[in-house]
């Protein structure tokens, strides 16, 4: 139904009446029922194609912006990179669509002009902050990056992909949620939080926390909400047809409904004071803009799983097996793996390019190491043995109908600026076939990153596997768990970056065994799943790890085991 916009929605229907025009905008009832709740506290899980961010998030936030001028927020995400690349980029196309413009409206890595407003409390630094045109400021936080949070106080703070928060870190920043109540409790959004998501799914390492916050929202408070906003709604459509009616009424008349709609207004921002909002939602709510083609496809090609949690947004069903890679634990993961002194050379409005660069545990003078995995998903995890430890620096992958070209592409394209190019290819038997006539996948891979568009790369690509046997399920098994528990010191530990591995993560962490034959078998009917879920739900990134840990060496290291029958010869 039309609706006035709610960014100040009273300021809006004057503005329109001085310039005598209406402005109407579609929104998905979702949309228009938080524009009307507007809470202090909105938790949202929302299915793919809701417009989290183009929408909710982005004109949340302007409503923020314009209800508590001269007030400081915070943007909330899982690393500082993801916050770069992925969600400020929608919200600032968000914002354009809501005519809110950089540079008239807000501007970023600077000073703003001297004739703008300023915060109430103070700084000189802003880099990698947003300035608004009435004194607020936008702050970045990060889980992966704890030392930028200090100090920082924020009236509100805004969060998209919070699955990918981690309850435990994420409780360490509420501390900073705080403010000068005498100048901003005014507003119902002080103190408050904005987050919203797709659909949970612990199966796959998300974190449920925000599954958790139903369990704060009042429902009669909420109705009450809803009640209220809808005779202040009917309140401003009066007064705006009384202005425009012919005759128009009395000024009398015309400032007793002003009157009327200031008492309801007041009665509104008192019971949203508090108030907060959880709702489940699925990619149904837009369906006139996303057409059912788009949800056909979605289904034919994430599958009925998938598309329950991200479509649908109902919990996930998948359970977990008893897992192959069992001794897997938190110590097997780093969260502090961005040399973000790489990343803060741009700013927040520039393309940022990742790049090994900015990978803080690479060693740039040293060969790189990778496993490779081919199939409808090509995998290349690359890392490097760094003695006491094995380290995962990075994983990439292609689908079909992208291959090995793509997948090479990646490479030279991530790993550009590393110095030592020279890169050890660990991979299976089934990628040496055909290696007389050079038609193997590996091959295909190695000429792939040496040359480039008829040119060399500078880069040198040594195969490590060639005519190797099959490493079976069992010597995987015994290996990699050893070297997963930590408890064999003459085995290397092995450490994997949650980050920029987390398809690894994911595949590892859902593994399954199964041993009801007498010997023990790595479940592969994962791989068979739809193509776009390949990267985070099957074995096939689970299977460059294999390629890349099993090593002759690590073998013979074994307590009371000397090569194994079938060990892979690797020169």
């Amino acid at each position: 139904m039309p609706a006035l916009s709610t960014l100040n929605s009273w300021k809006m229907a004057r503005i329109n009446l001085s310039e005598q025009q209406a402005e109407i905008q579609y929104a998905t009832w979702i949309k228009i029922l938080i524009d009307l709740i507007s809470p202090q506290n909105l938790y949202l899980v929302g299915g793919r194609g809701v417009a989290k961010s183009t929408e909710i998030l982005a004109e949340r936030s302007m409503a923020v912006i314009y209800d508590m001028p001269r007030a400081s927020f915070a943007f909330v995400s899982d690393t500082y990179v993801n916050l770069l690349t992925n969600i400020l980029p929608q919200i600032f196309i968000g914002w354009e669509r809501k005519k809110f413009y950089v540079d008239y409206h807000y501007i970023v890595d600077k000073e703003p002009p001297s004739i703008w407003k300023r915060p109430y409390v103070p700084g000189t630094y802003y880099k990698h902050t947003i300035s608004t045109f009435n004194g607020c400021k936008f702050f970045l936080k990060s889980l992966d990056r704890p030392s930028i949070n200090a100090g920082i106080s924020v009236a509100h703070q805004f969060g998209d992909e919070a699955k990918y928060l981690k309850k435990d870190k994420l409780n360490r920043l509420f501390p900073t949620l705080r403010g000068d109540a005498t100048l901003l409790s005014r507003s119902h959004y002080f103190m408050g939080q904005t987050f919203c998501t797709d659909m949970p799914n612990p199966a796959l390492g998300d974190d449920g926390w925000i599954l958790e916050m139903e369990k704060k929202m009042d429902k009669d408070t909420i109705v009450k909400i809803i009640q209220t906003a809808f005779i202040v709604n009917e309140i401003q459509l009066e007064l705006v047809n009384a202005l425009h009616q012919d005759p128009p009424l009395k000024p009398g008349e015309i400032d007793k409904l002003k009157r009327n709609l200031y008492k309801w207004k007041q009665r509104l921002i008192r019971i949203r004071h508090a108030s907060t909002f959880f709702y489940i939602v699925s990619s149904f709510a837009n369906c006139d803009v996303l057409t059912l083609d788009y949800f056909e496809n979605l289904l034919e090609t994430l599958g009925m799983e998938e598309f329950r949690t991200s479509v649908l947004s109902l919990p996930g069903s998948l359970q977990k097996d008893q897992r192959f890679y069992f001794s897997l634990g938190e110590r097997n993961f780093y969260y502090d793996g961005y040399n973000y002194e790489f990343y803060d050379r741009f700013g927040l409005r520039e393309p940022i390019t990742q790049s090994s660069k900015g990978l803080r545990y690479c060693r740039h003078d040293k060969p790189l190491e990778a496993g490779f995995d081919a199939g409808n998903m090509m995998s290349l995890l690359i890392g490097q043995d760094q003695g006491k430890t094995m380290r995962a620096l990075k994983f990439m992958y292609t689908l079909v109908p992208d291959f090995i070209e793509q997948l090479a592409a990646k490479f030279l394209d991530f790993f550009q600026g590393h110095q030592h190019k020279v890169l050890e290819l660990y991979f299976d038997r089934s990628a040496n076939q055909y290696a007389a006539a050079k038609k193997d996948f590996a091959s295909q891979l190695k000429r792939a990153i040496e040359i480039r568009d008829g040119k060399r790369t500078g880069w040198i690509v040594m195969l490590m596997s060639l005519n190797q046997r099959n490493i079976e399920h069992w010597q995987e098994y015994k290996l990699v768990n050893e070297m997963l528990s930590g408890h064999n010191p003459d085995l290397p530990a092995i450490a994997i970056d949650a980050f920029e591995c987390k398809e690894l993560k994911s595949s590892l962490e859902l593994a399954p065994m199964d041993k009801s034959k007498g010997r023990i078998v790595k479940v592969k009917k994962s791989e068979k799943l739809p193509v776009p879920r390949l990267p985070l739900e099957s074995t096939n990134p689970s299977d460059a790890f294999k390629y890349w840990i099993c090593r002759k060496k690590f073998f013979q290291i074994l307590k009371g085991k000397t090569v194994l029958q079938g060990d892979p010869k690797v020169r």
